[in-house]
């Protein structure tokens, strides 16, 4: 077996466990970039690896001379750990060989893989859970995700990724499965989707299915195109059914709220007003402790009783590291999106404009579940729109 098969294979094991747990795959990613060291598949060259991932190393960057002014010292630490990834993923991939469409592929294949294992396991948990004690509730949110340790909020974010890659094959390529059977899984992982997902990711999920309605209004419609507007309608339909008993149950809105928090607007001026330095920001380590002293002289004592972060990335990397901090968040976000639209890569912007709304509602570089995936999604299409380009360079010298 070459190196590369070996390292790819290493690496996609990795991708596999980031559904199932985050200590696994944090350890498996942390042992693929000391191996890729060995197997790469050439010579290493920094400007090359610097050329593909200059935006994460420079957000690294930032976090880390954050630390420098912060006092609290172990979190700022942790904060470091959590983001760890994007330099580990870049470094992997890099060594790897040229991303090709067909290596994305592998990488969600990989991606699904480890999605479905991790859907039967907090269902079956979940069936067991209610045969013992005949509460609903353990289908629905936190209590749905809890055997495999991740909120509900991150695994809708996974599961929007899944949806949309999934429905992208079915619509522009030709499937390997059974165009019924790709519609059972889609329809499958909606379902688990509406039990952990909250109106943030119903909001993407809307967008998402606007570009394929509208693609499929305005271009050419064949039977496999029709198919996948009408699974569109029905994932549509029921969402919209879903929200409804929601906000007529009691007991389930109780339930949603504590998943997809909406009171925000209080969070968000917070951070904004408790920021002291508007362009280094109170420190890496520091914004815990700041944004509660602040809640607690405002009386807002709940808040600091359940420690809420600002619940939007933007606001929140600029309270931690200021302007600097917000201006490199930007750049690690728009990169990519700015690349698939320079390359007119539909797959891409599909991808990258949730991370957008996103953004506006919650912290998911706060968390490994959500660094570990933007760091994965960000390398693997930026490392494809280079192989790409790389690829339409060499032909043309050809000619």
């Amino acid at each position: 077996m070459s190196k590369s098969k070996i390292l790819l294979g290493a690496f996609l094991c990795f991708v596999f466990t980031i559904l199932l747990s985050q200590i696994i795959s944090a350890r498996i990613l942390f042992f693929v970039a000391l191996l890729s060291f060995f197997l790469k598949h050439g010579n290493f060259s920094a400007k090359d690896l610097l050329s593909q991932s200059w935006d994460m190393i420079l957000f690294f960057s930032i976090l880390l001379i954050g630390l420098l002014y912060s006092t609290d010292y172990s979190l700022g630490l942790r904060q470091i750990e959590t983001n760890l990834s994007l330099i580990g993923i870049p470094m992997v991939i890099y060594n790897l060989s040229a991303i090709s469409k067909e290596r994305l592929d592998q990488v969600f294949y990989a991606f699904l893989s480890g999605i479905l294992i991790a859907s039967f396991i907090c269902l079956g948990n979940a069936f067991i859970s209610y045969a013992k004690n005949g509460d609903l509730q353990m289908f629905f949110f936190s209590n749905l995700t809890q055997p495999i340790d991740s909120h509900p909020t991150y695994f809708a974010y996974y599961l929007i990724f899944t949806i949309t890659y999934g429905l992208y094959i079915l619509y522009y390529e030709t499937i390997k499965f059974s165009t019924y059977w790709t519609v059972a899984l889609l329809l499958f992982l909606f379902l688990m989707l509406m039990l952990t997902g909250g109106q943030t990711s119903f909001i993407s999920m809307l967008l998402i299915f606007s570009f394929f309605m509208l693609k499929y209004l305005l271009g050419e419609r064949s039977r496999k195109e029709t198919i996948v507007v009408c699974l569109i309608v029905i994932m549509t339909i029921s969402m919209f059914g879903f929200i409804s008993i929601l906000q007529n149950s009691e007991q389930f809105h109780s339930l949603s709220n504590q998943n997809d928090y909406w009171e925000r607007m209080m969070l968000w001026e917070s951070a904004l007003r408790a920021n002291t330095n508007p362009l280094f920001g109170v420190g890496t380590g520091d914004y815990n402790l700041v944004l509660n002293d602040y809640y607690r002289s405002h009386d807002l004592v709940k808040y600091a009783e359940d420690n809420f972060n600002s619940h939007n990335q933007f606001i929140q990397i600029f309270f931690s590291n200021g302007i600097i901090g917000l201006l490199s968040l930007i750049i690690l976000m728009g990169r990519p999106l700015y690349l698939a639209v320079k390359s007119q890569n539909l797959l891409g912007i599909l991808i990258f404009f949730p991370f957008i709304i996103y953004g506006v509602t919650e912290v998911f570089l706060g968390r490994y579940q959500g660094v570990v995936f933007f760091g994965l999604l960000h390398q693997v299409f930026i490392s494809h729109y280079y192989s790409t380009n790389l690829e339409s360079i060499l032909k043309a010298e050809k000619f």
